[in-house]
């Protein structure tokens, strides 16, 4: 098959807009794999963030851990002195 001037004419303008789309499509790809990369990146920063901030959270909970028990101790130990039944 042979190609014909008038057919080149007509190709070469087709091909440059086939080759824009594609071009186009491959920008937007691009573009959103770059915005997804930078949410992803924000959101490790901020979990990092909250990770190093709970350092000192658990050296407080110790202590009051160790309250609550020695407060449940305490009321153990001492006598029911409400109801005295007996059968």
């Amino acid at each position: 098959m042979n190609i014909r001037p008038i057919d080149v004419k007509i190709l070469y303008p087709k091909s440059t807009e086939v080759s824009q789309i594609v071009f186009g499509e491959q920008q937007k790809e691009n573009m959103l794999k770059h915005i997804n990369a930078q949410k992803n990146q924000s959101k490790v920063d901020e979990d990092l963030k909250r990770v190093r901030g709970k350092d000192n959270v658990s050296e407080i909970r110790i202590p009051q851990k160790q309250e609550r028990e020695r407060q449940r101790a305490k009321k153990e130990k001492k006598p029911n002195k409400g109801l005295d039944i007996r059968v």
